[in-house]
């Protein structure tokens, strides 16, 4: 394990025992504090007891797991994975049938996948404002759901919480099991995330919640820094701890990010201004054309070795098409996964063996664990493990039967018409198939500001930066006001897309930008360029 000499405010941090919070900014070794504190812990529990350990992707979760196993470590009987995957797999599936009838399988779905049938008993109250005191309205849904065999995922969070307040079993099961839990990037945690970890810590294990409400980007999607706010407040139960120096970034990088936030943030007098801005006569394709030249020269003024420490991160996914098709370097288009008709999870499936195909640190083992599969016996295992690994050694002309194969082995069911037919389609696309590819240690990665949340590159070009983009603009009927929709999260992704850079960041506008549906429109900088006094150092070639 690579040594780690904590700072006054990580020490701080990992020598409390008690129930926490961590207010951690960008690049301050929150998973470092966060691997010490698990390890800390888990040395002292005997072998059939751990922690729960809930991360925002299965990405950071496999990192901090890795550290924290780190030098042959034994993290005894701990969980690492996403808040669904510990909902579903220590909670619904072991102790939902107490409650209600369940069908002998049971597959997770989204509500609109579900038949007809069954989302006729939706109430009218959206699932997104569910809550404990409204669980009852859910319950016909959720029953009728799980008894022809579905997991609705919408639900996952609230089927949990109404099983672990209602199973003695459950609690005394989670007690014995485990003495602490977990839970990083909070500010992104939804309603129910929050009833279950207070919860869990009411039930006695050891609660440690970790964010930075100045990172919180998916409101869209129901998540509120709110819920991590509340436990910074006097009276909340939990010490606070604040870790607020940014150790990745060049000074001037943290300064200029944190002045954006806040007018009154002092910028250190420094000679090497690393934020430098550039406006492109053009549109996106010309920004494309301009990064040819430039990603090479700064590479070689910041002696940054490999183009794979390079990223270009935009708004939308429609801006890193037209910079990726107008970039003559190696480049790697981060994309999600294209399938639109296979069923979620089993493409969810499909998409983890396809990524194990092109990347060797993905194991066999993780989805293994992340399908539920792993209290198979030990000939089971091995059989799944060689099928599983088989989808990265086999030759194309076998690569769909052999994921097909895998798939049917991790999950116990088979493939659905729609699935297979799509997966065939895919795997026939070489496309399709390079999203699923890892990327070059030589190519300059593209991807969305929300994609970069978590990484880290040298050299960072944030394009995008448009009036009307970043933030969206709105119109009122019948009023001349001008509003900003989602100012707060707009600001909170910029202010994410800087700290990703480590020795450089370039700000990126032009005089004109295309729109989603390829319109031209004109390219009027956005409001945050030069907010609250910040001042990047053109570049005049």
């Amino acid at each position: 394990m690579t040594v780690f000499t904590p700072s006054l405010e990580q020490s701080q941090a990992i020598q409390c025992e008690g129930d926490m919070v961590i207010v951690a900014r960008p690049g301050s070794g929150k998973t470092s504090v966060l691997s010490c504190k698990v390890r800390n812990l888990v040395s002292k529990l005997r072998p059939f007891q751990g922690i729960i350990a809930i991360s925002f992707t299965n990405k950071a979760s496999d990192e901090l797991e890795r550290r924290c196993k780190a030098d042959a470590f034994d993290v005894k009987s701990s969980f690492f994975g996403t808040i669904d995957d510990f909902c579903l797999r220590e909670i619904v599936f072991p102790f939902a049938r107490q409650l209600m009838p369940l069908d002998a399988e049971l597959e997770t779905v989204k509500v609109g996948e579900l038949p007809e049938s069954v989302r006729r008993m939706l109430p009218a109250t959206p699932i997104q404002n569910g809550s404990v005191a409204n669980t009852a309205e859910f319950l016909p849904f959720l029953q009728e759901a799980l008894a022809q065999g579905f997991v609705p995922l919408e639900a996952v969070g609230m089927l949990a919480s109404h099983v672990i307040d209602q199973s003695l079993a459950c609690q005394k099961y989670l007690t014995a099991r485990y003495c602490g839990v977990f839970i990083d990037e909070y500010q992104d945690s939804g309603y129910f995330q929050h009833q279950l970890f207070l919860k869990l810590k009411t039930l006695g294990l050891t609660a440690v919640a970790v964010g930075d409400g100045d990172q919180s980007i998916y409101v869209f999607a129901h998540k509120d820094p709110r819920y991590l706010l509340a436990l910074t407040v006097p009276g909340s139960g939990f010490a606070y701890f604040a870790i607020t120096t940014n150790f990745r970034s060049h000074p001037s990088i943290s300064d200029f990010a944190l002045r954006l936030l806040n007018p009154n943030h002092p910028i250190a007098p420094t000679n090497e201004m690393r934020v430098f801005i550039k406006t492109i006569d053009g549109n996106q394709r010309a920004m494309g054309t301009w990064l040819e030249t430039a990603i090479p020269h700064l590479m070689q003024h910041f002696q940054v070795e490999s183009a794979g420490r390079v990223a270009i991160l935009c708004r939308h996914q429609h801006s890193a098409r037209l910079i990726a098709d107008h970039l003559n370097l190696a480049h790697h288009l981060v994309e999600v996964a294209p399938f639109e008709t296979t069923p979620s999870a089993e493409a969810s499936i499909y998409s983890d063996l396809l990524s194990l195909r092109y990347d060797q640190q993905l194991t066999a083992e993780t989805l293994i664990e992340r399908a539920g599969a792993f209290k198979l016996a030990s000939q089971e295992r091995r059989a799944l493990r060689r099928a599983i690994l088989s989808c990265r050694s086999c030759v194309e002309g076998d690569l769909v039967t052999t994921l097909l194969d895998a798939a049917i082995r991790l999950t116990g069911r088979q493939s659905s018409p729609a699935g297979t037919m799509e997966l065939r389609a895919i795997c026939a696309d070489a496309d399709k198939l390079r999203r699923f590819q890892s990327p070059s240690r030589d190519a300059v990665q593209i991807m969305t500001l929300h994609k970069a949340k978590g990484l880290e590159f040298d050299i960072v070009f944030h394009a995008d930066l448009y009036d009307h983009v970043i933030p969206t603009r709105l119109y009122p009927p019948n009023t001349f006001q001008v509003i900003f929709a989602n100012e707060i999260q707009c600001l909170n992704l910029h202010y994410v897309g800087i700290t990703r850079a480590i020795k450089a960041c370039v700000l990126m506008t032009s005089t004109y930008r295309i729109n989603g549906l390829g319109e031209v429109k004109n390219g009027s900088p956005s409001q945050f360029i030069g907010r609250n006094g910040t001042s990047a150092i053109p570049i005049p070639w």
